[in-house]
């Protein structure tokens, strides 16, 4: 089914990488973890920040625990939502009517007469400190969501919240709506195999949105469809383009976000048998513009949505590589601001997988990385500001001859005033235009310099000629 929607095109500003200059990548997790691990994540109204996620506690029994970062970026406490289970798949969170809401999928033990099988929920009230287990799992048997890693969203505000799940298995791709086994599951993938990492979104006007990935004959690529409701399929589905032709698919959530302006996007590493162009669709549009290129396969890839209109895009730079980049959007998302490398945790050689969420102008990623040679994993964490992109012109100017080059500062296309730019001892102050004038007389080539409070910093070599 065709959706009609505005075409985007997205400018692509030509920049190298610039290096973050933030607080350095933290732990957030306990480092006994596997390279399978994924956080689930959610921002509350206030701006903290909470994770999910799960560690081995012995043999055959693991936590499912509840971290917050602050709105200013600082790791706060730790609480268990469950303790001693089986195992538990990669959980979701959500922010219902009634406080936060964890979903996963596991056994709480072996007895094969505990309720607690297939997909499981607790509420916490307080914010994450103290949580309670809905008795029972809370979908129909089938579905195999109890080997799934488990997607989530909420439909509706106040308190007319309603949530749905997502989880795929060999079976299926599936959704359930609701809180209880006697609401049905969908499948969306009925005759296909497989599907994986479904990832769900909802947008300001209620509108939900699945996406995943699909290695099905005749069916290859990044898969969208309308949800329901009720859980059920809704219009659709539709192949995110670029994707038609890959045979494999990242490894973690499809990531995917709505955005506060409208459009529900997907962020995926595209092509085949290398994975190296980072590209942003607006599912149903006919393109998916590319943010980023890795000259090695198998990226890490996540984007967040602000609350101005603007889209965050980050990626790995691919296998043996673990170095974290990012970009944001102008407000529309149509142009994308300057790379920023955030590095990576000085013990990681690979990066498995990556998480975002914006906070302010910032965004907050979150990484699964191996430590030191070994293939024990820990999700770390850092803040990163956007970059700013800084031209010059002329470019090149004659060696010891006075001459005015104005200097132009840049986010993401946009102007920024109020920017200094410094060079060969000169300095000065952009305008409302981005623009600011310095004379130079170089008798060598120079680095100009652009700051401004809340970015990255970007530098521009002025050339000499004879």
């Amino acid at each position: 089914m065709k959706i009609a929607v505005a075409a985007i095109a997205l400018t692509i500003a030509a920049c190298a990488a610039t290096s973050a200059s933030a607080a350095p990548w933290k732990r957030v997790t306990t480092p006994d973890g596997a390279s399978t691990d994924q956080v689930g994540l959610v921002r509350t109204g206030d701006g903290v920040l909470h994770l999910a996620w799960s560690h081995p506690t012995g043999p055959n029994t693991e936590d499912l625990n509840h971290t917050v970062i602050s709105r200013a970026g600082r790791i706060g406490a730790t609480t268990p939502i469950q303790s001693g289970w089986t195992g538990f798949s990669n959980a979701a969170l959500v922010v219902d009517s009634g406080g936060l809401r964890a979903f996963w999928g596991g056994f709480r033990t072996t007895d094969s007469s505990d309720p607690q099988r297939e997909t499981n929920t607790a509420l916490s009230a307080d914010g994450g400190a103290s949580w309670v287990l809905q008795p029972g799992q809370i979908n129909p048997d089938g579905a195999q969501s109890y080997a799934s890693n488990t997607a989530a969203t909420v439909r509706g505000a106040g308190t007319t919240r309603t949530t749905l799940q997502a989880f795929a298995g060999t079976l299926g791709t599936w959704v359930h709506a609701g809180l209880t086994p006697a609401t049905p599951i969908f499948n969306f993938t009925p005759g296909e195999q497989y599907g994986y990492d479904p990832n769900l979104a909802t947008d300001a006007n209620n509108r939900t949105v699945m996406a995943w990935y699909s290695s099905a004959n005749g069916h290859l690529g990044v898969i969208a469809r309308d949800v329901n409701p009720d859980g059920s399929p809704g219009p659709g589905p539709l192949t995110m383009p670029g994707t038609s032709d890959m045979q494999i698919g990242m490894l973690g959530r499809t990531p995917l976000a709505a955005r506060s302006g409208g459009g529900i996007y997907v962020g995926y590493p595209t092509g085949y048998p290398s994975a190296g162009r980072i590209r942003l669709w607006r599912v149903g549009a006919s393109n998916a513009p590319t943010v980023g290129r890795v000259a090695s396969g198998s990226p890490a890839v996540a984007i967040a949505a602000t609350g101005d209109t603007r889209m965050w895009v980050l990626w790995t730079k691919g296998f043996g590589d673990p170095d974290v980049l990012a970009r944001r959007s102008n407000k529309g998302a149509t142009k994308f601001g300057a790379v920023v490398n955030a590095g990576h945790p000085k013990d990681a050689a690979q990066a498995y997988k990556l998480d975002a969420s914006a906070v302010g102008g910032a965004v907050d990623a979150l990484g699964n990385f191996n430590i030191g040679t070994t293939s024990t994993a820990v999700t770390s964490y850092r803040r990163i500001l956007p970059g700013l992109t800084l031209k010059a012109r002329p470019q090149r100017v004659r060696r010891g001859d006075p001459t005015e080059v104005r200097f132009t500062v840049l986010d993401a296309g946009a102007p920024v005033k109020g920017a200094k730019v410094k060079v060969a001892g000169k300095s000065g102050t952009t305008d409302r235009r981005g623009h600011v004038t310095l004379t130079l007389s170089l008798p060598r080539p120079a680095t100009a310099r652009a700051t401004h409070d809340g970015y990255v910093a970007a530098t521009k070599r002025v050339g000499v000629r004879r």
